[in-house]
């Protein structure tokens, strides 16, 4: 008799702490932005807890006002119980935005730490003819005729990725190196010139790169652009274009133009 009185006690308990389960909205993470570029940043999150109701949608919700929700800018990545961190090139230039990343239950949405960055500048120039660079006032304009795209194995880390110029009638070669995920192209952004290696992996895709010229016909000689130079990339269409608005590379180069490779 104890024992099927105990059975019962016991049914009775555990169906009274079933009844008794609060549920809640999932609890959220957010990453902090990352790899801010004119027109694209690096955001994502996970879930902490699922609150104990299946997750039907997670993802990142935006605004350019604070405190963003799933009735605002939103892109859902998955279902369940998960993560993600990506690159989004959906931004305005010279803009700032709110993200938090988010999860649906049944219960409601839960959001992460909210998060603001801002978009960087476009070009301050806007060269009308492709593939066209003037090297300075006194030296000639070089008119590119092919862009070789490379992965340097020397001095970088997985993922690089190298444009060197070919000009018709010309002995000069401009040689711009990224550090980029997965060796993608660069994108639109401002790029910074740095000195010795990029580093290790977590400073790809910083809007760090590398310029510098060869010239081996003689005068000027090659050159290495300055660390902190300044230049441009579009990325528009899976077609990159290298913009330089009075770009120092060395005493005796200026470069005005821009060139493009198509990567479709």
């Amino acid at each position: 008799m104890k024992k099927v009185f105990l059975l019962f006690l016991l049914v009775v308990l555990n169906g009274c702490e079933i009844e008794n389960i609060n549920y809640s909205v999932p609890i959220i993470f957010s990453y902090e932005p990352e790899n801010v570029q004119t027109t694209s940043a690096s955001l994502g999150g996970e879930i902490a807890s699922e609150g104990g109701k299946k997750i039907s949608e997670f993802g990142i919700v935006w605004s350019k006002s604070a405190n963003p929700t799933v009735n605002d800018n939103k892109i859902a990545e998955g279902t369940g119980r998960g993560e993600t961190f990506k690159t989004y090139n959906i931004f305005e230039p010279a803009t700032t935005y709110y993200y938090r990343f988010y999860a649906v239950n049944e219960i409601g949405a839960g959001y992460g730490k909210e998060y603001s960055f801002t978009t960087g500048e476009k070009a301050p120039c806007n060269p009308t003819t492709d593939n066209q660079i003037s090297l300075s006032r006194s030296l000639p304009t070089i008119s590119i005729n092919d862009v070789e795209i490379s992965n340097p194995g020397w001095g970088f880390n997985e993922g690089n990725i190298e444009f060197k110029t070919s000009a018709s009638y010309s002995t000069v070669r401009i040689i711009v190196q990224f550090n980029e995920y997965n060796q993608n192209p660069p994108l639109t952004g401002t790029y910074t010139v740095v000195s010795g290696d990029f580093g290790n992996n977590k400073n790809l895709s910083t809007g760090e790169a590398k310029l510098s010229i060869e010239n081996y016909g003689g005068y000027p000689g090659g050159a290495v652009a300055a660390t902190g130079t300044k230049f441009y990339v579009k990325n528009e269409n899976n077609v990159v274009s290298i913009i330089f608005c009075d770009t120092p590379v060395g005493e005796n180069y200026m470069l005005n133009g821009k060139f493009s490779h198509s990567f479709k």
